[in-house]
């Protein structure tokens, strides 16, 4: 919390309580705003959903969440202070599992294969977990 508070005011915002609120609510499983929105309902914190999308985005720029979306095109949230990672979706009930892989063959070959300085990459696998299969 103390690292959150010392990005805040390093860029002359605020710890505000429904910054902390939507903080306090984020974890490493990518969430949607509505998602954010339902778990703070259930704890009688009322945040409207404007003000939980400008958090996050300020958020974002600040480097303490990261934004994905997946193919439904809905962005979705997690904190960011962990080592790089990837997903895997379930297609029917929406299930998500983190998954690590070492990438290099694949981005390397991006890079060869393109004229882009690559800076960054999203990679997400879907499929059916074990529960829906």
């Amino acid at each position: 919390m103390i690292l959150i508070k010392e990005k805040l005011s390093s860029q002359g915002y605020r710890m505000t309580k429904p910054r902390q609120a939507i903080f306090a609510n984020l974890d490493h499983e990518p969430q949607s705003v509505a998602e954010i929105s339902d778990r703070l309902k259930k704890q009688k914190i009322k945040i409207d959903k404007v003000t939980i999308y400008r958090t996050l985005t300020q958020f974002v720029k600040l480097g303490i969440v990261e934004e994905t979306q997946f193919k439904d095109k809905i962005s979705v949230y997690e904190l960011a202070d962990q080592e790089h990672h990837h997903h895997v979706i379930c297609d029917n009930c929406g299930k998500i599992e983190d998954i690590c892989l070492d990438e290099k063959i694949l981005v390397a070959a991006a890079k060869k294969n393109s004229s882009f300085k690559i800076k960054s990459h999203h990679l997400e696998f879907f499929g059916l977990c074990k529960k829906c299969c």
